[in-house]
């Protein structure tokens, strides 16, 4: 798909992500005391219809977590892990006493969400003096093609390009993947590269 967006607007808004990527690393690493560190290794931008071929199957189970974004650049975050990586970020950001319950798992995912995207607001926020708010997070369990078709029909005004912000976290050495999807209101990216000038 021809998403009419630049190699340098790409690369552009990567500098922004990783920035909000580093701060939510500092974040959870100072809210669990060890230290965690989140690359992000890719960012596309594609037809949400795409995301099933390329990035997840549709009948994919996933731990999905929906931010809704409000101010200067509307849109939804959407968190998704398959129920092993949840179990593994619970592991993360819960101590090793503490007895790992599904309502535990459900709040530690969430936790790690609300982090992660306030951090991405945060760093977008002042480097373009936007002003951007997120709502709590909200978690549902469903096959993954069902929580996106669920989103569309939900806010039908949505664009129908998604950005996915692929992560990568490396905790005690090892590496947990998680893919971060924001589905910005119709003309939201356009919006977002005239204010960062490229």
């Amino acid at each position: 798909m021809d998403n009419h967006f630049t190699d340098i607007q790409l690369d552009v808004l990567k500098e922004l992500i990783n920035i909000g990527g580093g701060h939510a690393a500092t974040s959870i690493s100072q809210l669990i005391d060890k230290p965690v560190n989140m690359l992000v290794p890719m960012i596309e931008i594609m037809d949400y219809q795409e995301l099933y071929a390329k990035i997840m199957a549709e009948d994919q189970l996933v731990y999905a977590v929906m931010s809704q974004i409000y101010g200067d650049a509307g849109g939804v975050f959407l968190f998704a892990l398959s129920d092993d990586s949840t179990e593994a970020m619970t592991d993360m950001m819960m101590p090793e006493s503490v007895v790992k319950t599904e309502v535990l798992k459900e709040s530690a995912t969430k936790e790690l969400v609300n982090i992660m995207v306030n951090s991405f607001l945060n760093a977008t926020s002042k480097v373009l003096d936007v002003n951007l708010v997120s709502s709590v997070p909200l978690l549902t369990i469903d096959m993954f093609g069902a929580v996106i078709s669920s989103l569309y029909m939900a806010f039908d005004q949505y664009d129908e390009q998604v950005m996915i912000i692929k992560n990568e976290f490396f905790y005690l050495g090892d590496k947990m993947e998680a893919s971060l999807y924001f589905i910005p209101k119709a003309g939201v990216l356009e919006k977002l590269f005239k204010s960062i000038g490229v």
